[in-house]
C-alpha cells in the first residue's frame, strides 16, 4: 500500500507540469517552418506583458505583431520556428516596468513559458545594457505569474544547447522552478533567481549535460535551490553561490546518474549554505546538500555551511552539510564543511543539532559512499574554527546497513579528510552500522572522541576490549589495539604492541601521532605514520613491531592506532595513547633526544681533537671514516 500511494504521489506531482506542457507545445507540434529568415538572428523583447498576436506557428518575419510590440512568449514561438542559433534579448522602457518591483523589468506571465527549439540563447543581461544596473541586489530582467497551475515552472527548456542568461527573480504564487531542465545541453549562467530543475521529466527522455553555472567570469549564479532530479544524467552544477542543492531521485523512476556538483578545481567551487527551518514544536530540519536515491553522485571542493570565503559559519537552521541516504556509489570528496550548528526552539529549547555530513539508510542501503579528503570544522586557512557539532556520522534508519559500504578516508595522499574542532564526536558510527572503513585521517581537537562506536545503549565514551571480540554495536564493536611502546629514535618511530580479535583473520593497524592525548586517555589522531598488516592466531592474538617515518612525532607526543578487520572492513576505535619516548640514536651525540646542529658541532669538536668519542664506527682509530659515517648518520635523522 505504501508503495501505490508514494507512486500515486510521484505521479501526482508532475500531471500539472505535463499538462501545461502539452498545452503550451499542441498549438506548434507538427508544424515546419517555411519562413526562410536567416539564422543566428536577434529578437529583442520590448514589452513587459505575454500578449501574442502572432500565428503560433508565428516566425521571426512575423514580429511584432499588429500591437507593434515583442514580448517574450511572441519571441520564444519565433525562435521555436525558425532554424539556427538565435538569441532573444531585452529593451523594456522603464515606463512599462511592474509598479510591484520598480527597480527592475519584470515581465507578468499568464502562463508558463516554454522553448522547444535548439541553440537558443535567452540574454536577460541586454536589459542592463539598455537601461544600466538599476537593481542593487540582482539583474535587471525578472518574471512574475500570479495564475494557474501553482507550482509550475516559469520557463521550461525541452530543447538542446540553449542558454538561460542574467535571469533575476521570479515571484507570484507560482512556486516552481524558475527554469526547469528537460533536454540536453542547455546552461543557465550569471542569474539571481530563484531555483533550477533539472528533470528528465516522468516517462520522458534523459536530460543530460546540462551545466547550471560555469568557471568564466560571471558564469555562477546566485540561486536559492537547485534540485536534480529523476531521468537527469551526466550534468554539472559548478561555480554558484547556492541557499541548498539535491540531487534526489525516487525508487520508483530511473535514478539520477553520474551528476557532479562541484569539481577539483577552486573555479568550480559552490558555496552551499544558508538553508533551514524548524519543523514540528521547534525541531530544526534542513541539508544543504542533499544525495537521495541517485547513483554515481560526486560532491567535491565546495563551501558547505560557511559564508563564500570559507572563514565563517553562514547563518542557517538546517544542520546537516552534506546528507546522503538510499544512494549507490556517491563520492564526497575535497569540500570545506562547517558552521553546522543549531540550536532547536520551543520544545527543543536547549538541545543542539548539527552534522557535517550524514549518511542513512532509511529503505535500501548506500551502496559504496565515500568520503574523502574533506576539511570539517575549521575555515578555509586550516586553522580557524568554525562551530560545528559533529564530524561525519553513519547511521541508518531502522535497519542493519550492508557491509562494507561507508568509506572514510584512505591512506593514500589526498584521501584522509581533516576533522578537528567539533564539539563532539569527530566519527560516530550508529550501533546499526557495520562496514564502516575509517583510514588515513587527521583526527584532533574534538570536544567527544576521535571514532566513537556507539553501543547498544548509545554513545557513551570508549568501548573496553573483550577476548575474541564477540560483542555487537556499532562496526561490531571491533577491538582496538593495544600500543606497548613508541620510541622516537631521529626520524624513525619504532611502535610495539599486542591486539586481539576475531581468530584466523587479517587485520590492518593504523598508526597516528599526536602532540598529546585526548582527556578521555584513548587519543585522537592528528597525523597519520602508517600501517601494518597482522593475522590473529588460533586465540585471537596478535603482536606488531613496526618502524615508523616519525617526521611528525614528537618526544613527549603520544600513538594511538586502530585496526580494521579486512573481511568485514569493520574500523576500532582509537586506542588508547601510548607516550612516545626517546629512543637511542648515535647521531644524536649529546643524548637529549634530538638530533641537530648541536650534535654536529660537539661531534666535530670532539673528532678535532681525536678523543676516543669520535670513534664512530668502533674500530679503535678516530679518522676520516668516523667523520663519513656519523655525517650518514645525521643526515638521515640517527
Amino acid at each position: 500500500m505504501r508503495k501505490q500511494a508514494n507512486q500515486a504521489t510521484y505521479h501526482g506531482r508532475y500531471a500539472d507540469l505535463n499538462r501545461a506542457r502539452a498545452g503550451l507545445l499542441a498549438a506548434i507540434a507538427g508544424l515546419a517552418c517555411a519562413c526562410g529568415t536567416t539564422a543566428g538572428q536577434t529578437i529583442t523583447v520590448d514589452s513587459a506583458n505575454d500578449l501574442v498576436d502572432i500565428p503560433w506557428s508565428g516566425t521571426l518575419a512575423d514580429l511584432p505583431g499588429p500591437n507593434g510590440k515583442v514580448s517574450l512568449r511572441e519571441a520564444m514561438i519565433a525562435a521555436d520556428n525558425t532554424p539556427g542559433a538565435q538569441t532573444i534579448g531585452f529593451a523594456i522602457p522603464q515606463s512599462l516596468w511592474h509598479p510591484f518591483y520598480p527597480n527592475r523589468a519584470t515581465i507578468e506571465l499568464d502562463g508558463p513559458l516554454s522553448l522547444s527549439s535548439n541553440d537558443t540563447t535567452i540574454d536577460c543581461s541586454t536589459q542592463t545594457a539598455f537601461t544600466g544596473d538599476t537593481n542593487p541586489n540582482g539583474n535587471e530582467l525578472g518574471l512574475v505569474y500570479f495564475g494557474p497551475p501553482n507550482g509550475a515552472a516559469f520557463i521550461y527548456l525541452f530543447g538542446n544547447g540553449n542558454v538561460v542568461k542574467a535571469l533575476d527573480g521570479t515571484g507570484g504564487n507560482a512556486f516552481g522552478a524558475s527554469v526547469h531542465i528537460s533536454g540536453n545541453q542547455n546552461r543557465v549562467i550569471g542569474c539571481t533567481t530563484d531555483s533550477v530543475r533539472i528533470d528528465g521529466n516522468f516517462g520522458g527522455p534523459v536530460a543530460t549535460g546540462n551545466i547550471i553555472g560555469g568557471t568564466g567570469a560571471g558564469e555562477g549564479n546566485v540561486l536559492s535551490f537547485v534540485e536534480i532530479a529523476c531521468w537527469s544524467n551526466d550534468n554539472v552544477v559548478i561555480g554558484n553561490r547556492l541557499t541548498r542543492c539535491s540531487v534526489v531521485g525516487s525508487q520508483y523512476c530511473v535514478y539520477p546518474t553520474g551528476n557532479r556538483i562541484g569539481g577539483p578545481t577552486p573555479a568550480e567551487r559552490n558555496t552551499i549554505s544558508g538553508y533551514g527551518y524548524y519543523g514540528e514544536e521547534g525541531f530544526p530540519t534542513g541539508t544543504q546538500m542533499s544525495v537521495v536515491w541517485a547513483k554515481d553522485t560526486v560532491i567535491e571542493g565546495n563551501y558547505i555551511g560557511t559564508t563564500p570565503d570559507g572563514m565563517a559559519r553562514q547563518p542557517q537552521i538546517g544542520p546537516t552539510g552534506v546528507g546522503v541516504t538510499d544512494s549507490i556509489n556517491t563520492v564526497v570528496r575535497g569540500n570545506l564543511v562547517a558552521g553546522l550548528r543549531t540550536l532547536g526552539a520551543n520544545h527543543y529549547q536547549g538541545q543542539i543539532f548539527g552534522d557535517a555530513i550524514f549518511v542513512s539508510a532509511m529503505n535500501a542501503n548506500n551502496d559504496t559512499t565515500v568520503i574523502e579528503g574533506n576539511t570539517i570544522g575549521l575555515a578555509a586557512d586550516g586553522v580557524t574554527v568554525i562551530p560545528t557539532r559533529r564530524g561525519v556520522t553513519v547511521s541508518p534508519g531502522t535497519a542493519r546497513q550492508t557491509t562494507g559500504n561507508v568509506t572514510i578516508g584512505g591512506p593514500l595522499p589526498g584521501q584522509g579528510n581533516t576533522i578537528s574542532g567539533v564539539e563532539t564526536f569527530g566519527i560516530l558510527v550508529g550501533t546499526l552500522s557495520d562496514g564502516v572503513t575509517i583510514s588515513g585521517n587527521s583526527i584532533f581537537d574534538c570536544g567527544g572522541l576521535g571514532i566513537e562506536l556507539a553501543k547498544n545503549t548509545g554513545a557513551d565514551g570508549p568501548t573496553p576490549n573483550d577476548a575474541g571480540d564477540a560483542d555487537s554495536g556499532a562496526n561490531r564493536l571491533q577491538n582496538f589495539p593495544v600500543v606497548g611502546s613508541a620510541e622516537l629514535s631521529g626520524q624513525s618511530l619504532h611502535v610495539t604492541g599486542a591486539f586481539n580479535s576475531v581468530a584466523n583473520e587479517r587485520f590492518t593497524i593504523e598508526f597516528f601521532a599526536s602532540p598529546s592525548c585526548d582527556p578521555s586517555s584513548f587519543g585522537e589522531g592528528k597525523f597519520y605514520l602508517g600501517a601494518v598488516e597482522v593475522d590473529t592466531n588460533a586465540s585471537g592474538n596478535a603482536s606488531f613491531d613496526v618502524t615508523l617515518l616519525g617526521d611528525d612525532a614528537v618526544v613527549g607526543g603520544v600513538v594511538t592506532a586502530t585496526a580494521t578487520r579486512q573481511s568485514t572492513l569493520d574500523t576500532s576505535e582509537f586506542s588508547a595513547c601510548s607516550t612516545i619516548g626517546a629512543g637511542s640514536c648515535a647521531a644524536d651525540f649529546n643524548g637529549d633526544g634530538f638530533v641537530n646542529g648541536d650534535d654536529y658541532d660537539l661531534f666535530a669538536e670532539a673528532f678535532d681533537a681525536g678523543d676516543a668519542s669520535a670513534d664512530f664506527n668502533n674500530d679503535g682509530f678516530v679518522n676520516g671514516n668516523d667523520y663519513d659515517e656519523f655525517a650518514g648518520a645525521f643526515d638521515a635523522g640517527c
